[in-house]
């Protein structure tokens, strides 16, 4: 990940940011902070998909590694925080993209796959 600048997004009169790097918010509050930035559609499709990767997290904790189940709750929950923690921003950034805002100067590379965005044309060509 590079630095933890931000990324603003206009529509209609309105700008919002997003930080590029690690979310604080989405590892502690989880879906809430969807809704908290206008994200209902987005919060709603978390919410399953983060119980199918704790449960997931959680088999494979006690089946493969031979773990007691309260460890397996631990185990299960960090890595469940901590990887929407670490993609959630991309996530929110792309969503707001899909939803017609607009990003203000650079968006990142590696949150453009797949692309939601058109490729910048190369240098020296006309767009």
């Amino acid at each position: 990940m590079t630095s933890a600048t931000n990324i603003h997004f206009q529509k209609g009169g309105q700008t919002r940011y997003v930080k590029h790097g690690f979310s604080w918010q989405l590892a502690l509050f989880g879906p809430i902070t969807y809704f908290w930035r206008g994200q209902y559609l987005l919060a709603a499709l978390s919410v399953p998909l983060l119980w199918l990767a704790y449960m997931l997290v959680g088999a494979v904790t006690i089946l493969v590694l031979d773990l007691n189940e309260d460890f397996a709750v631990l185990i299960g929950l960090v890595a469940v925080c901590g990887l929407h923690g670490a993609f959630g921003n991309r996530l929110s950034a792309r969503s707001y993209v899909k939803n017609g805002w607009t990003p203000v100067g650079d968006f990142p590379s590696d949150w453009n796959r797949p692309p939601v965005l058109p490729a910048a044309p190369a240098a020296g060509q006309q767009p």
